[in-house]
This record gives structure tokens, C-alpha cells and sequence, in this order.
């Protein structure tokens, strides 16, 4: 089963400076195991920015959420009001709405 992972936090960073942080960043979760795709997110209005996680499975969401990278982002001191959300997802719905898109 799937599972996806949620982090939102506050920043004050400018849209540029979002745009540089994300490209360099974005390598590092190229080799993750157990990560099949992360988006990243943001507001620039309300200055609320993240990543949705989709995980292949509950032990790779908790492996990650163990190491290094996790909790540099939950431990960042840059970052206010950190929140993070955990969903399996329903693979069956999922995959029969993508099968009727195409």
C-alpha cells in the first residue's frame, strides 16, 4: 500500500529565493528508497511552503522520517509552524480514475 506524507511549514523567503533552494534541493531526493515522486510546494501570498511525499510503502515513509533529511526540515529553525500529515492512499480508486483519464 501507498502512503503519501505531508510537511507545511512558514517562511520568509522571497519567490526567487524559494526557486533557487527547490532546484538545489530537488537532487537530493532523486535517490531516496522508497520514494516514488515528492512535490513541492508553495504559496508565495501566505509565504506557507512544502513537499507531498508519495512513499511506496509505510516502511519507507518511516525510515525516511528517521533519518537525516526529515529532521532537517522539521528542525529547521527558519521554518515556523511546521505540520506534517500521513495518508495511505486507496490504490484501487486511484488507479481506476487514472485508467478512465486515459
Amino acid at each position: 500500500m501507498m502512503y503519501i506524507l505531508i510537511i507545511n511549514f512558514k517562511a520568509d523567503i522571497t519567490p526567487d529565493e524559494y526557486e533557487e533552494i527547490a532546484v538545489k534541493d530537488a537532487p537530493i531526493f532523486a535517490n531516496i528508497s522508497g520514494l516514488k515522486h515528492k512535490y513541492f510546494l508553495f504559496n508565495h501570498e501566505t509565504k506557507i511552503f512544502g513537499g507531498c511525499y508519495l512513499w511506496e510503502d509505510k516502511a519507507s515513509l518511516d525510515a525516511y522520517k528517521a533519518g537525516e533529511i526529515y529532521k532537517s526540515i522539521i528542525n529547521n529553525p527558519d521554518f515556523e509552524k511546521v505540520t506534517t500529515s500521513e495518508f495511505e492512499v486507496h490504490e484501487q480508486a486511484s488507479l481506476t480514475q487514472e485508467k478512465m483519464k486515459n
